[in-house]
């Protein structure tokens, strides 16, 4: 189990996640670990400022995107 959790948490420290803006153009590039606990935070802490964050994004044409750089990401 330990093992399992170990190798979970390597992959996603070698992920990136990346928001751009509806231009094309990086916004903020993060690593996946990262962004899930900051995430995490804002919606505990503050979970209708984090909706209202999401909404605003969708309708500014925001994009994520999640790019990994092991084996295992090339093959999804």
């Amino acid at each position: 189990m330990h093992e399992r959790f170990s190798d979970l948490l390597a992959a996603a420290n070698e992920r990136t996640v990346t928001v751009r803006a509806a231009d094309g153009r990086p916004m903020v590039k993060a690593k996946l670990l990262h962004a899930v606990i900051a995430a995490a935070a804002g919606i505990v802490i503050a979970p209708r400022l984090a909706a209202a964050a999401a909404v605003g994004a969708l309708f500014k044409g925001l994009t994520v995107s999640v790019e990994g750089t092991g084996e295992e990401s090339a093959a999804a």
